[in-house]
């Protein structure tokens, strides 16, 4: 355990931009630490693009046409679990032992996936989202991600960012009747490298991680239920981190580009659209 704390210290101290690369590396180094470490370490998002056997490539879902996210909780070993078919890609010989929610949790996820999709192009007006759940003894599990890349335009051609926003509910039944407790973990990851001739290298990268616990009565019928909770619980956390991010990293970066001393003009236009840019990235929506 302490070798894990001292490796999970390095990466802290790393650029988040990074973390990917890093972690490899700690990986390397220490292969006994492998499943521990990448259980431990959030790393941004990727979409659906495997290569299989060298061939194939998967990009989306070929049955329904839709991208979705890549994660620990919609694998199976080497391939990935689509949230709109059900189904893996690339498919695995014996499908009926791979992990897929029970019957009830499959629609309440269908669902889940289609209200998300919504709220994924209301606030961010782009990007992809995916909504994976699983059963546990007492309850279920869900977790909901978006991801969203921001790249900049002729004149800011050395910009391209990524917001991944990962948020994690432990839905568990209580002793009393018909209350659940309901358990959110929420990261999001921003990264926003950029370079320019006169402006050097720039890195705006963070990370932050957010705990909300509820415990509440359901009401009506029950997958409505959840998924409101849920809903709303999350719109909520999400927009704590947005703003703390936005207020913290962008709108510093906005106050001292706009503070410095540049007699050229179209410099200056050029600095100031920098720093919208990387503004835009989080989601040009507010609530």
């Amino acid at each position: 355990m302490t070798d894990v704390k001292h490796c999970l210290n390095i990466l802290r101290r790393t650029p988040p931009s990074d973390v990917v690369d890093n972690l490899e590396r700690l990986i390397a180094l220490r292969l006994d630490l492998d499943e521990e470490l990448c259980q431990r370490v959030d790393t941004p998002l990727e979409l659906v693009r495997i290569t299989h056997k060298g061939k194939h490539t998967y990009d989306k879902d070929t049955k329904t046409g839709k991208q979705f996210i890549l994660c620990d909780y919609n694998r199976d070993g080497d391939s990935y679990r689509s949230p709109w078919s059900n189904e893996y890609f690339p498919s695995i010989e014996d499908g009926d032992e791979c992990l897929r929610p029970s019957e009830n949790l499959r629609k309440l996820e269908l669902e889940a996936n289609e209200v998300f999709d919504h709220y994924r192009h209301a606030y961010f007006e782009g990007g992809v989202s995916s909504v994976y759940m699983w059963d546990l003894d007492a309850g279920f599990a869900a977790c909901f991600c978006i991801q969203k890349e921001a790249q900049g335009d002729k004149d800011l051609q050395g910009f391209k960012g990524s917001w991944s926003s990962v948020h994690v509910f432990e839905v568990k039944n209580q002793a009393q009747k018909d209350t659940y407790e309901y358990r959110l973990t929420s990261t999001v990851l921003v990264s926003m490298p950029l370079q320019l001739k006169g402006l050097g290298d720039i890195d705006l990268s963070d990370s932050h991680k957010f705990q909300q616990t509820q415990t509440l009565r359901s009401f009506g019928e029950q997958k409505q239920s959840h998924l409101e909770i849920m809903g709303e619980m999350l719109e909520d956390l999400e927009l704590d981190l947005r703003n703390t991010i936005e207020g913290v990293y962008f709108q510093k970066t906005k106050e001292i580009v706009n503070g410095m001393r540049v007699t050229d003009a179209e410099i200056k236009a050029r600095d100031k659209k920098m720093a919208d840019t990387l503004k835009s990235a989080a989601g040009s929506k507010k609530p």
